[in-house]
């Protein structure tokens, strides 16, 4: 199984493995069974390979698809067919039509007046009930999960900006549709990741007991309580879905709507799409622009709550750049106008991408650049984790060093690869950039944060599909305990 049992062994330090396994390659070759080229892998760091099968030689790669990767196997089950999961290219067998469609539809939603009009204003307002939640913990001196609040800040706006409908998860209201992903999303990795070595071996076993869905496949699902959770937590959100989707086709005012739920079904001029196409669709943003962000606010923190000398420096920016009690602009929180800032969020990009590896499949034989062959069939890993610690790009790579970012100069895409590259790039970058600046000035407006003592030790990553902090290094505890301070 070449490298499997490896990746299991390290499942709770799976970035640092793969870093070090790759270290001074620009292209490592991790190779399973010969005769079966999905166990064949290839670790790619150097940016001139990523740049060529992530846009140069675009059609050849593509997501794997759900009967050819356990991962993708399960994502789908989970989100359905949208934007995350679609494939494109040679490997989708609509050539990418699905996949084009969703993303011109829903780019609609990311221009920059956008995000002025409305994004700005709904961050605003959930960060500002953030702000005012923080206050009755310093109050009582309490500590604080910021990261839990971060992912209640970010679900909450997410449900405004994508579903229309507001949510105050915040402030502790129940929200359905959210504990049902969060339940998916956790569940789903409960299970995977320990049968993951198990579960590739049953690809090369004939049907109908071996092979995706087969007989011992389905007995394994049977027998897992944390399957059954991610089953049921599937259900609520195909139940919740349905809820919005018929509330949304209701609304008799729904043209001045500016959600993206309603920007799908006015987009209905030929045919209308199913409800679970819109489930699908709307779902498959949810995981790109809601963890993300608040993974990238939790390591953010984490970074000036134990950096406090950073934290004073941007405090200082923040001062003289916005004045207290003035909501911050689109145009105030630009990199020219808040390098610090912008430096701080992208050393917690480099260090800590929310997404720490991805990975692209070839369907067709190929040749990198360096004049490495790829076979069909073989998985194109690209490491945006690994490549923000190479201390050839960036000298002494585990120091927080925000003025390495100015005067700023946006790296290329295929070079710092945090939010992709070539035609499947984020639609979602300059939203997440802006809510997580919005989210730091205004906490940082009104408060001070230091890491509860004792926990600095035990701070490490999840294993997730997206990379929010954990405070035990058997992944079994996810918190960022800070103590807030008032600053007025």
């Amino acid at each position: 199984m070449g490298f499997a049992f490896d990746m299991k062994k390290n499942r709770t330090r799976v970035h640092d493995f793969v870093l070090e396994a790759s270290v001074g390659l620009p292209v490592s070759k991790l190779i399973g069974l010969a005769f079966e080229p999905r166990q064949c892998a290839m670790i790619v760091r150097d940016p001139a390979c990523i740049k060529h099968f992530l846009k140069d030689n675009f059609e050849t790669y593509t997501k794997a698809g759900p009967t050819e990767n356990v991962q993708f196997h399960m994502l789908d089950a989970w989100l359905g067919g949208g934007i995350f999961t679609f494939q494109h290219g040679i490997g989708a067998s609509d050539g990418g039509h699905a996949w084009l469609t969703q993303r011109k539809i829903a780019a609609n939603i990311f221009s920059k007046a956008n995000f002025q009009n409305n994004m700005g204003d709904v961050f605003i307002e959930k960060a500002d009930r953030l702000c005012d939640l923080l206050k009755g913990k310093v109050d009582k001196g309490e500590k604080v999960d910021i990261q839990k609040l971060f992912f209640s800040f970010t679900m909450d706006s997410i449900m405004r900006i994508f579903f229309g409908e507001d949510a105050n998860t915040i402030g502790g209201t129940a929200c359905d549709y959210g504990d049902a992903y969060d339940v998916a999303h956790r569940s789903m990795l409960a299970y995977m990741r320990p049968n993951m070595a198990f579960l590739y071996n049953l690809m090369i076993l004939p049907w109908p007991f071996g092979g995706f869905n087969g007989m011992a496949w389905q007995i394994s699902k049977a027998l897992s309580p944390h399957y059954q959770e991610f089953r049921r937590a599937c259900r609520v959100l195909d139940t919740e879905s349905d809820r919005l989707v018929a509330k949304c086709r209701a609304d008799p005012r729904i043209s001045e709507r500016r959600d993206l739920l309603a920007l799908f079904i006015q987009s209905e001029e030929k045919e209308r799409f199913t409800d679970k196409y819109i489930r699908d669709m709307v779902l498959n943003f949810v995981i790109a622009g809601r963890d993300t962000t608040a993974c990238t606010l939790s390591w953010m923190f984490y970074i000036l709550s134990t950096n406090l000398e950073v934290q004073q420096k941007l405090i200082a920016e923040i001062d003289s750049k916005v004045p207290s009690g003035t909501p911050p602009t689109l145009k105030q929180l630009t990199a020219s106008n808040m390098p610090y800032l912008n430096g701080v969020l992208y050393e917690a990009l480099r260090l800590y991408p929310p997404v720490p590896f991805d990975a692209k499949t070839a369907y067709a034989d190929d040749v990198l650049p360096d004049g490495s062959k790829v076979a069909k069939g073989t998985t194109m890993w690209f490491l945006p984790y690994s490549m923000g610690r190479d201390p050839v790009r960036f000298p002494d790579p585990q120091a927080i060093r925000p003025e390495r970012w100015i005067p700023f100069s946006a790296p290329a895409p295929h070079e710092f690869p945090v939010f992709q590259a070539g035609p499947r790039i984020c639609l979602g970058m300059d939203m997440a950039i802006f809510e997580a600046k919005v989210a730091t000035v205004m906490l940082l407006h009104r408060y001070t944060f230091k890491l509860l003592p004792g926990e600095e030790d035990k701070i490490h990553y999840s294993s997730t599909i997206t990379m929010s902090i954990c405070n035990s290094k058997k992944q079994d505890s996810h918190n960022l305990w800070l103590v807030p301070s008032s600053r007025t």
